[in-house]
């Protein structure tokens, strides 16, 4: 609405164009291409022939990929699926012939002009790029760069564009040199923006996100300049990040292994002050329900800060995160090869779920070398986005015992690894009177998560190469899965026991209430990371969690 005087006739301008600069215009622009990527989407389900032939259909086509595929399809369907993002429209294809490549191709065109009309003359100001269509950047192809990273779509991999990781290896480079040999600083601003491209090249390397708090921090400052050869932690976290960069393009990741989904493992931990434990169950993966614990050694548990002790430097969260390291690194032992597999992590404290989630921390360094050493075993093992929860703690009884098993609780005292396995197979009996069995931990192995709570400094390579984490030990059990809904009746049996003295059936129902939202909790975890949902088919997941 354009200014006028009081009493004149309204005046409404309507653009012809959208215009990209504005503050205010994203969300216009976007809706306006995303109405002509819905059109491209009704045309694409068309019969293949019926779209007349777009006037730059003959960019899309020619190169190998094209050419490895027959003429005619004789009938049988293909899938499609078309995006956009802001302006750039991408048309992902399973096809079976080249007339289905060359109808997607005509869809996705002749949508763009119904809502962007097109320019009749061919004078190259068409909304559709002549010029980026005339470098092939509109052709089919296998392998494909989209918004800056490089996509197989045999390997289903993908890594970042080789230019731009170049360009981040060189001054990457730079900085680690002036770091160990020099005392010159960087200047901030270069410092800020090449870790925003750092951060969006871990989109395809997205555990490398855990080597980035150092630097979260300097950039909280603002200072002037950036000295790494001040500062340690953040010149090892420089040299971790062009480490996992380098080795990007030698070993693309699997798209698989950046969706989270329905857990194949689920591991419960919990940590005192004398010790932690905790259980790992198979879900929609088997393996052998496992019980581990680990006692704190003296000078760790005296270094624990408590109102007893207010001079202590650990937390019981910086514990709790330890713990959970440990989990994982059971899990890694008990249930096999972790590669595309997806792990849920249940703890009852906060700020681990927090900085688990994350992968970051904002003031404890203990627990930002923990969440670094979490993050970097799960890349070591090419395992899908774990899922951390939060829940009660009155409902983590089968985590409790194994981690208050030193002592602390005299009703669940345990001297050795005999008497835990028979405590647990009487309190929480598996189904077919199969057997928990015993994990017991490598100590060097430990020793190393002990040496973070020590705040002792580390290398990326200390965390990638570790030794065995440990073994079973005793009768192995029977590899099982469809776990969780047995530990879930056992949780609520001991939450029930404590309310039946007070006979209070509301509180007990709420319970029961709580226990199915673990499983909701997990569900909208998952949904976050999975694409929205569309009118066309696409390839997607048939297995489900039970309801």
């Amino acid at each position: 609405m354009l200014p006028q005087l009081e009493g004149a006739p309204i005046m409404i301008v309507v653009p012809t164009s959208l215009q990209m600069g504005w503050v205010e215009s994203p969300p216009y622009f976007c809706t306006a291409t995303e109405t002509a990527r819905d059109i491209a989407t009704e045309y694409t389900d068309m019969p293949v022939g019926a779209i007349a032939e777009h006037k730059f259909s003959r960019y899309t086509v020619d190169g190998d990929s094209y050419s490895d595929l027959p003429e005619d399809h004789d009938g049988q369907p293909f899938r499609t699926m078309i995006e956009v993002y802001v302006d750039d429209f991408m048309s992902l294809v399973i096809p079976i012939s080249k007339s289905q490549l060359r109808h997607t191709a005509d869809a996705v065109m002749t949508g763009i002009h119904d809502v962007f009309p097109a320019n009749d003359e061919d004078d190259g100001d068409d909304p559709i790029s002549e010029k980026k269509l005339k470098k092939l950047e509109g052709q089919y192809s296998t392998v494909k760069t989209l918004l800056g990273f490089n996509f197989d779509g045999i390997n289903k991999t993908m890594w970042l564009e080789s230019a731009k990781r170049e360009k981040l290896l060189t001054i990457l480079r730079g900085w680690i040199r002036t770091g160990h040999r020099g005392s010159a600083g960087i200047a901030f601003k270069e410092f800020e923006s090449t870790i925003a491209k750092i951060r969006h090249a871990f989109t395809c390397i997205p555990m490398g996100a855990s080597l980035l708090s150092p630097c979260n921090r300097i950039l909280k400052l603002l200072p002037p300049y950036v000295f790494l050869n001040r500062n340690k932690r953040a010149l090892t976290a420089i040299e971790g990040c062009r480490t996992l960069l380098r080795e990007s393009t030698k070993e693309p990741t699997r798209c698989r292994q950046l969706v989270a989904g329905w857990p194949d493992y689920i591991g419960f931990v919990d940590a005192s002050g004398h010790g932690t434990g905790g259980v790992v169950i198979g879900e929609l993966s088997p393996c052998v329900p496992t019980i581990f614990r680990w006692q704190w050694p003296a000078d760790v548990a005296q270094d624990i800060k408590t109102a007893e002790n207010p001079m202590g430097h650990i937390t019981n969260s910086d514990l709790e995160m330890a713990g959970l390291v440990l989990l994982w690194l059971t899990m890694e032992e008990v249930c096999g090869p972790l590669e595309e597999k997806r792990l849920t992590l249940f703890n009852d404290n906060s700020p681990t779920i927090g900085w688990a989630t994350k992968l970051a921390s904002k003031r404890s360094t203990v627990a930002e070398h923990l969440v670094q050493a979490l993050a970097l075993r799960a890349k070591q093992q090419k395992a899908c986005p774990f899922t951390p929860i939060h829940i009660a703690g009155k409902r983590m009884a089968i985590a409790d015992i194994p981690s208050r098993s030193f002592g602390s609780n005299p009703a669940w005292y345990c001297a050795s690894d005999d008497d835990l396995l028979t405590l647990f197979n009487s309190t929480f009996p598996l189904p077919s009177q199969q057997s928990w069995t015993v994990f017991r931990l490598n100590c060097k192995t430990v020793m190393r998560v002990i040496s973070a709570l020590r705040m002792k400094p580390f290398a990326l390579d200390d965390w990638r190469r570790l030794p065995s984490p440990g073994k079973l030990v005793g009768d192995i059990g029977t590899p099982i899965s469809q776990l969780w809904d047995s530990i879930r009746i056992y949780n609520r049996q001991r939450s029930n026991n404590e309310l039946e003295a007070s006979r209070d059936l509301h509180n007990a129902f709420a319970q029961d209430i709580t226990e199915e939202d673990d499983r909701c909790r997990l569900q909208q975890l998952q949904a976050q990371s999975l694409p929205l949902g569309r009118r066309y088919p696409w390839p997607s997941e048939t297995t489900r969690p039970k309801s």
